[in-house]
């Protein structure tokens, strides 16, 4: 029985590692000399354990089973590398390999960075990466960053990689590579203010040729309950806000990506809630706000649902307000039992629809008309 239950803890096990494994693995990277492994072998608790890659690039397994080299494959070849090791001694072994903990080394990032010296990173990892942990901002000149290693000096233009036109710029490093990060040629023309629903408020250092998607990634873009659809420039000399696209400028439309100017004031508004009101054969009518895409059946539940013996779900109306764009009002008559029967689309709830749900018909049978008449049987004597 113990060794059924451990048999079961296994597999439990084996499944979490795998999701994990899946999740670091996913990036295509390869095992590397001191990366450390989880190997499950289901049912086998003696070969179930942790396992360091060591200098040869292998694992050393229990009862004198060979090294197998499992250096420079992805879990999913090591662990048929080591099924067929294990063939040697077990029947049939199921076996599952997670990536545990990548092997560390150490490279140099100095130049204008948030933080230089020396930083710990992954056997594999990238340029980005020890970036990443040295910080950079605005002034950081991605464009033209190198990597020394040795006597050789690696020139690269990160903005390329960023934007997706050269991806093997972001190279991989080796142990002991020195980053350089130079000062961007940065000409400041003045400064714009950013007010609203963004992750950080107040003024930017305005430089020649930033544009509207640079300024929000500065500030760390907007909040949930930014109003993308309202976002607007108020720029001196004009009459009238400038209205931005915001998902053609985010999207790097160029022609919607507005360049700045010196004392623009970018407004990002909050979305206004918007309201429904539920009457009827509710548990609990009244005004609701509607946060996203909400359904009719949303709608009623978030009232309680219809109240049990008497909210009818085939009689339900909906009076819908004309709209600003002069699209008239009307008067929706909807049997949603019949809408779930058949698996259509339900009704989306707009701003001020007046939802009502209907009641059902009582029926009576003889004895509740005898039961309700007995007490009045002296007035026919």
């Amino acid at each position: 029985m113990t060794h059924v239950r451990f048999g079961l803890v296994v597999v439990l096990v084996a499944a979490l590692i795998a999701v994990a494994a899946y999740m670091v693995d996913a990036d295509g990277s390869r095992l590397a000399v001191g990366d450390v492994i989880m190997v499950t072998v289901d049912g086998e608790k003696d070969f179930t354990k942790e396992y360091q890659i060591n200098s040869d690039g292998c694992v050393t397994l229990p009862m004198n089973i060979p090294p197998v080299k499992l250096e420079g494959l992805n879990t999913s070849e090591a662990a048929a590398e080591l099924t067929k090791a294990l063939r040697k001694v077990l029947v049939n072994p199921q076996v599952t390999v997670a990536f545990l903990k990548r092997a560390s080394m150490h490279v140099f990032v100095v130049g204008h960075v948030k933080r230089t010296g020396l930083f710990e990173i992954g056997v594999g990892d990238r340029v980005l990466q020890a970036l990443a942990q040295a910080g950079y901002d605005e002034t950081s000149d991605l464009s033209r960053v190198n990597v020394r290693r040795g006597s050789e000096i690696i020139d690269l233009n990160l903005k390329k990689y960023l934007s997706g036109e050269d991806l093997t710029q972001n190279i991989e490093l080796q142990s002991g590579d020195t980053v350089v990060v130079p000062r961007a040629d940065i000409e400041v023309i003045g400064s714009v203010l950013i007010t609203g629903q963004v992750n950080k408020t107040g003024t930017l250092s305005l430089k020649k040729g930033m544009t509207f998607r640079e300024a929000m990634g500065l500030v760390g873009g907007v909040t949930v309950e930014a109003d993308t659809d309202r976002i607007t420039i108020k720029r001196e000399n004009y009459a009238d806000p400038i209205k931005v696209d915001y998902k053609r400028a985010m999207d790097g439309d160029k022609t919607a990506d507005i360049e700045l100017q010196p004392g623009d004031v970018i407004f990002v508004p909050e979305i206004e809630t918007a309201f429904f009101t539920l009457m009827g054969a509710v548990n609990r009518p009244g005004q609701y706000p509607i946060k996203g895409k909400l359904t009719l059946s949303e709608a009623i539940g978030a009232g309680g649902g219809p109240i049990p013996q008497l909210g009818d779900l085939r009689k339900v109306q909906i009076v819908r307000a004309a709209s600003p764009d002069g699209k008239p009002g009307e008067t929706m008559l909807i049997d949603l039992t019949n809408i779930h029967a058949k698996g259509e689309q339900e009704p989306i709830i707009r701003r001020g629809d007046v939802i009502t749900v209907g009641t059902r018909k009582q029926s009576i049978n003889a004895w509740e008309v005898i039961r309700t008449i007995l007490p009045f049987a002296w007035i026919f004597r």
